[in-house]
């Protein structure tokens, strides 16, 4: 039976990995382009883009679920639905990570990378959604951010920059706090396991594990941005920032337990360069 199950959960692996090309190729011949001719307003075609994503998400998510390949669990990630202008800052396990936050998201934001811009089906469905492109000039990149904040809209910020390998702590990279202190926007903390790990960096998607993975997306707490406003530089402001959001990490990641890391938060910041401004 053990093993009839690994080989089910590795053809729904092949399945749902295929679904996010084949599926996004489909709905960009069909849902999209009627979007795209109901609301003329590219301010609204945006935004219902991004809604036809995040109920997309949520089914692909359910199926996911509900056909045994894994286990995904939402821990108050209804206090996502209500949140305006934050950024929705999280660690980055596995490449089901973004599915999951747009899934409990409404309203999302997403810088995505420059090549999907390019490609023949991607192109209307992050182009009509209004994402953010990854290769714009940094002043440009900053003021579409800022924009998105202000208009409401909540951006997905993964500060390691990559997945993390299982067992390892984030290394965070400092432009998350950057941002934040540019934009002044408030902070949302998402913890993200997976148990046991698969979809992680270095991992091929035919590499299952012996049991079904169990994903668990949990809404922590909130950073008020006007506390690390009151420093008299900016560059000081922003190390706090990042010092606060990497040990907090570094807490919930280990059962409340830092030392159990090789190395200290504030160790591996330092030796990184993450925190020198």
């Amino acid at each position: 039976m053990n093993k009839i199950g690994r080989i089910w959960r590795g053809f729904g692996t092949a399945l749902f990995l295929s679904l996010i090309g084949l599926g996004g190729s489909l709905m960009t011949l069909t849902v999209f382009p009627l979007v795209a001719l109901v609301f003329r307003s590219p301010e609204r075609r945006h935004y219902a883009f991004r809604q036809v994503i995040h109920h997309t998400f949520r089914a692909y998510c359910g199926a996911i679920h509900r056909m045994g390949i894994a286990r995904i669990e939402f821990v108050e990630a209804q206090r996502l639905k209500s949140l305006r202008g934050h950024l929705l800052i999280a660690n980055h396990p596995s490449l089901l990570d973004v599915v999951m936050i747009i899934a409990s998201t409404p309203n999302v934001q997403c810088i995505v990378k420059a090549a999907l811009w390019k490609h023949p089906f991607f192109r209307l469905t992050v182009g009509g959604a209004g994402f953010i492109r990854n290769d714009m000039e940094p002043e440009a990149l900053l003021l579409a951010c800022d924009d998105a904040l202000r208009r409401g809209q909540n951006l997905i910020i993964f500060p390691e920059g990559t997945r993390t390998s299982p067992g390892a702590l984030p290394r965070l990279q400092r432009g998350f706090a950057n941002l934040a202190i540019h934009t002044r926007a408030d902070l949302q903390l998402i913890t993200i396991t997976c148990t046991p790990p698969i979809l992680f960096k270095g991992n091929p998607w035919w590499h299952v594990p012996e049991r079904r993975s169990h994903f668990r997306l949990s809404v922590g707490e909130q950073v008020d941005i006007e506390e690390y406003l009151r420093y008299p530089y900016r560059t000081l402001g922003a190390r706090k920032l990042m010092t606060f959001v990497e040990n907090y990490y570094a807490e919930k990641l280990t059962d409340g337990q830092p030392g159990n890391s090789d190395q200290s938060p504030d160790r591996r910041c330092a030796e990184a360069g993450g925190c020198v401004s």
